[in-house]
């Protein structure tokens, strides 16, 4: 066993550093994604224009952390125009908290603290997931959302909403999806997504429809924004989906695409979703019509556990339970 290192004490902004630089390591190691590293090192700039730079990393405190997570909490949401101040979900602060936690973790790894003091916060939010019954779609909603008899859905729209449904890729996955990433093999399209949760690679198909769907979007979609930088014009022609200006789509634009769509389904099936209730709708769905087992969703979903992918199964029954209950010849009146 190696010994421990020696305590070195040094300022926030030069572990900021060290800290980037082994993350950086693992995502070229293939044990990170380039998103999961980006939102560290955002989370830490965040937290060290709180703190100062300047000050020696083994000097905070408890309550200076705890400061910061209420401080990120009440903090203008920077992803909208202009910012507005409104405060934090707790998954966005239980993020910024594990990525505080994976910089002092480091530190104290590398000798650059005596102890660590993220135990002894106090500020610890809790998230609370909701159950796959309250987002999943139903198969008539699943349906009429992508239904669009009078086309008044653009191609990217329809092709976007087909990827989500069919494959249950994560929305953050989709955003990083590339042209290169669509292949055929052996007559069935397949897509690679590069920058799966953990840094993992994994293939998913797509049927037919939604392959030629993509096709004819990629053949006649926006050419990169002539006012961007080379690099990002260069991103922007690789991307699989872009916007109407030619840049790659983010996270907001995705879940533009949803309430477009959750705008315009008929009043029986009409409810607001979002690209995560999509995810789920894939697995609940073909868990209940009996298209795939559990461990083929595990596989589709890109989950490390199939505990985690269970509780779609739990859903399924669930339904089954309701169903008998409201047998109207049996059930109860």
């Amino acid at each position: 066993m190696a010994a421990p290192r020696a305590f070195d004490p040094a300022p926030l902004g030069q572990v900021r550093v060290a800290f980037e630089q082994a993350q950086a390591r693992r995502v070229a190691a293939g044990a990170m994604s380039e998103r999961s590293y980006r939102t560290y090192i955002r989370d830490i700039d965040v937290f060290a224009a709180f703190i100062g730079s300047d000050r020696v990393l083994d000097e905070v405190t408890e309550a200076d952390i705890d400061d910061a997570l209420v401080a990120y909490a009440r903090s203008p949401d920077a992803r909208f125009t202009p910012p507005r101040v409104q405060e934090k979900s707790p998954a966005s602060i239980a993020r910024y908290r594990a990525s505080i936690n994976a910089l002092f973790a480091y530190a104290e790894r590398e000798g650059f603290l005596q102890r660590n003091p993220m135990e002894g916060t106090v500020v610890r939010p809790k998230v609370n997931t909701p159950a796959a019954h309250r987002t999943a779609l139903t198969l008539g909603a699943a349906q009429a959302a992508l239904a669009a008899p009078d086309g008044s859905m653009a191609v990217r729209d329809q092709a976007l909403l087909r990827v989500l449904m069919e494959t249950g890729i994560r929305v953050g996955e989709l955003c990083a999806a590339n042209i290169t990433d669509v292949t055929v093999v052996e007559g069935v399209p397949w897509l690679r997504i590069r920058h799966g949760k953990g840094g993992k690679q994994r293939d998913v198909p797509l049927t037919r429809d939604t392959h030629q769907l993509l096709m004819r979007y990629t053949e006649d979609r926006p050419g990169p924004w002539p006012k961007d930088p080379p690099e990002r014009q260069e991103d922007s022609t690789g991307a699989l989906f872009v916007t109407h200006r030619g840049r790659r789509i983010t996270v907001r634009d995705v879940q533009n695409v949803c309430a477009r769509a959750a705008s315009r389904l008929p009043h029986e099936h009409r409810r607001a979703f979002t690209p995560h209730a999509l995810r789920h709708t894939m697995a609940t769905l073909n868990l209940a019509e009996g298209s795939a087992d559990i461990a083929t969703i595990q596989r589709l979903l890109g989950h490390s556990s199939l505990a985690v992918t269970g509780r779609y199964l739990d859903e399924v029954r669930d339904s089954m339970a309701r169903a008998v209950a409201d047998n109207p010849v049996t059930g109860s009146q």
